[in-house]
């Protein structure tokens, strides 16, 4: 895991060294997609657990789609595919070019390999918030994958105040398949809060789930485009991260051209 850490390291050392006319947040929230090492390594962590003891079918999907030992190309093409499909239909992508891929490279101590991807977008700046929280949502298979430890820690600390059997609805709600919270978010919630009686737990529960990935993913996977996905078997996604990103303005106002390449991970 040292190793990992250490080629992410180099990796991102020059992330976003030439973004042109793009407002502060904007760049902000392509930075934050530099910071996804910790979530690799988890992920890498848990397919080397998996392969020792089953872990059921987050494990199988963890190992098949996750961080596979061979990319299914078609597969991930169509992912993008259908979100340049789904920014279209709202008026916030006009074209999306052609994906490219590069040839792979091993990080032989760490068991993994990254293949370049390079795809550029005529994008809205509402369509590139949608672009940020796909890749943030790669290679997430849970609830409690998009939520860091700090808020876990929250969660956990509000449990034992209020009721500690409920721990056992906490450890449910976090096990719970990402897309399948994010498409029916109430019912989840609700179910949760019923094992504590006051707003204590609520209301943490509340600031955690807003302040969170749990929020890209309501925002990008709730409706039409979340169920798609299910009826498609395009999810989960394959882990990826941000290598480099590069946006220059689009000729209108909000729109910009946005070049990004991202490391598609797999197991080697």
């Amino acid at each position: 895991m040292f190793a990992l850490s250490c080629v992410f390291i180099a990796q991102h050392a020059h992330v976003l060294s030439e973004v042109q006319t793009v407002s502060a947040p904007l760049v902000a929230k392509l930075s934050e997609l530099e910071r996804r090492e910790d979530a690799l390594q988890e992920q890498v962590e848990l397919s080397e657990i998996h392969a020792a003891v089953k872990l059921g079918s987050l494990g199988e999907k963890l190992d098949v789609y996750v961080l596979p030992k061979e990319t299914d190309f078609e597969r991930l093409i169509a992912s993008w595919e259908l979100l340049s499909e789904n920014l279209k239909k709202q008026g916030y992508l006009a074209k999306m070019s052609d994906i490219s891929f590069g040839d792979p490279v091993d990080m032989i101590e760490s068991g993994v390999r990254a293949s370049p991807m390079r795809v550029n977008f005529a994008v809205h700046e509402k369509g590139m918030e949608y672009i940020t929280k796909f890749i943030r949502l790669a290679g997430l298979l849970t609830v409690g994958d998009a939520i860091t430890d700090e808020q876990l820690g929250k969660l956990m600390h509000s449990t034992e105040e209020e009721n500690p059997a409920g721990i056992v609805a906490l450890e449910q709600f976090l096990s719970l398949d990402l897309i399948r919270y994010a498409r029916d978010v109430r019912a989840f919630e609700s179910k949760l809060k019923r094992s504590f009686t006051s707003n204590a737990f609520a209301n943490t529960l509340l600031e955690v789930t807003h302040e969170s990935l749990l929020s890209d993913a309501r925002d990008l996977l709730e409706g039409d485009y979340g169920r798609y996905m299910q009826e498609v078997n395009l999810w989960p996604i394959q882990f990826v991260t941000l290598k480099s990103a590069k946006m220059s303005d689009g000729g209108a106002e909000g729109w910009h051209v946005l070049e990004i390449e991202i490391l598609v991970w797999e197991r080697t």
